[in-house]
């Protein structure tokens, strides 16, 4: 009987392994994505300053064509700064929206799975817990009538082999009942 009860506390041992296992494996992974896209982030970042500089930059050189245009009134048609910023602004903001946009779905994606994970992984681990408190009430094998009269006969000085014949058992199971209190 006790060879049953470590059977089932090792398989137990294992099965909490084996989850814990694929639970670290899950997270590995999560954190390899995570970290894809913390690296795609920065280089969403740095893309946004740099295409922030040359914004500054254009704005600069606008600034100085429509001054130049405004004082040289040769051309008919003249373009208000704030037309062309306008304008560039828009262009800009439609840009970033097509390359951040997709980064910040994917991210929210991300989010979403880990927490899904972490929230799947917290009800295994309650689950697994229940469980575990079971472990903790099984109790030792208890010994029958008829074990403790095998050893009762053995201690008043008959052998094995005539403790099964008079019992009728066989001498195998005296034999164990003897190892396993511990006579023989």
């Amino acid at each position: 009987m006790m060879s049953i009860d470590l059977l089932i506390m090792i398989s137990l041992a294992l099965l909490i392994l084996a989850g814990l296992a694929w639970g670290w494996m899950t997270i590995q992974g999560l954190q390899n994505k995570l970290s894809n896209h913390t690296k795609s982030f920065d280089k969403l970042m740095q893309i946004n300053y740099q295409l922030n500089k040359e914004l500054s930059e254009l704005k600069k050189e606008l600034n100085s064509v429509a001054m130049t245009a405004a004082s040289s009134s040769r051309s008919g048609a003249a373009f208000s700064l704030e037309e062309i910023t306008r304008r560039i602004d828009a262009r800009i903001n439609e840009a970033l929206a097509s390359r951040v946009m997709p980064m910040l779905e994917s991210l929210r994606r991300l989010e979403s799975s880990v927490d899904d994970f972490t929230n799947d992984h917290e009800e295994r681990m309650l689950d697994l817990e229940e469980r575990t408190k079971s472990i903790g009430k099984i109790t030792p094998p208890s010994f029958s009538a008829e074990e403790d009269k095998i050893e009762s006969l053995f201690n008043a000085g008959k052998s094995a082999e005539e403790i099964a014949r008079d019992m009728h058992i066989t001498v195998g199971k005296v034999n164990m009942v003897l190892r396993l209190r511990k006579l023989i």
